[in-house]
């Protein structure tokens, strides 16, 4: 018996610079991004991916009527009143398993390392979701150089960002090739050339040196408020009589194809006696959201959308299960 009656893998590509922030300053970076406490890496919390999704069921019309069911009411409307629930669906954060990195040969190469693949192999396996991306285990072994999932890139110098590898420290992984073909299912299939992309350009580097990239390698973009007098300065607007304030900040983006992956599981049912009032009834499942594909094919996380940020591609890919453990 799993967790959850039935688990499925949300990935997220991001197609324009995405800002997810925390509210607090970093150094010099006025408005960072959410990163993992413990390694640095970026992730995507998932109180914002629970609450996109909700707006997208509220949306379409299969799922309009199953989003109290799925995500439970929101405070502050009617059905609040009549007591809160808990909604049906559970939502871990997204975290980063691929990250564009700039190299020579290429724009750029789709980077990750042995902590990110055995953390989503853990977390799979925890949520009984390992069918759904099967991994193989040999793919994650740590090693001191880089490994390349394209044949062409194999036997050739690799660079990426700062980070240079010599010739004798790339090596073609056919694990790694089979791993990166089974990370492109988290792409929506309609985008054939993004998905040969990653398959073709996937590196595994080393936990250290994929750190020092977190650090480095993420932009860092300047926001500027203007006055009406084109200025960041205290400006006295003649016309109103009013003073004027202007500001300049920075704030940390992710750059556009990045690779994050979250898991929604449908949680069990509970008497209605239980602690949250659930009445058992399957009024709305996870298999509803996974039947409508079309619904979170584009997705818009973060802040900033005014300007186009945080634009998406999102597919569900779901692990079979004989929904056992009600």
């Amino acid at each position: 018996m799993t967790i959850w009656n039935q688990t499925a893998v949300l990935g997220l590509y991001t197609l324009s610079p995405t800002h997810y922030g925390t509210g607090q300053t970093t150094g010099a970076v006025d408005l960072p991004i959410a990163r993992d406490a413990a390694t640095g890496f970026p992730v995507l919390p998932a109180t914002g991916i629970k609450g996109v999704l909700r707006e997208v069921a509220e949306h379409t019309d299969t799922l309009k009527s199953k989003v109290k069911d799925l995500f439970g009411p929101e405070i502050g409307t009617e059905d609040s009143s009549q007591g809160l629930t808990v909604g049906r669906l559970a939502f871990t954060e997204a975290r980063l398993i691929a990250y564009p990195a700039r190299g020579l040969t290429q724009p750029f190469l789709h980077v990750t390392c042995p902590l990110i693949l055995e953390g989503l192999a853990r977390d799979l396996r925890a949520t009984g979701a390992e069918t759904a991306l099967p991994l193989g285990a040999q793919a994650m072994e740590a090693g001191g150089g880089a490994r390349v999932a394209g044949s062409s890139l194999g036997g050739q110098a690799v660079v990426l960002e700062d980070l240079i590898y010599p010739a004798e420290e790339v090596t073609h992984d056919k694990d790694l090739e089979a791993l990166a073909n089974t990370l492109a299912t988290l792409i929506p299939d309609q985008e054939a050339a993004t998905r040969a992309r990653l398959k073709q350009g996937l590196v595994v580097i080393p936990d250290a040196d994929f750190g020092a990239l977190m650090q480095s390698a993420v932009p860092v973009h300047a926001r500027v408020q203007l006055t009406s007098g084109k200025t960041t300065d205290k400006y006295e607007n003649k016309e109103t009589g009013n003073t004027e304030s202007g500001n300049l900040w920075y704030e940390e983006v992710l750059p556009s194809d990045c690779l994050f992956a979250a898991l929604i599981g449908e949680r069990r049912s509970r008497p209605a006696s239980g602690s949250n009032g659930g009445d058992g009834a399957d009024k709305g499942t996870l298999g509803d959201l996974v039947a409508t594909p079309e619904a979170v094919r584009v997705l818009q996380i973060g802040g900033n959308e005014t300007v186009g940020q945080g634009l998406c591609l999102g597919t569900l890919v779901p692990a079979p299960t004989g929904r056992t453990g009600r």
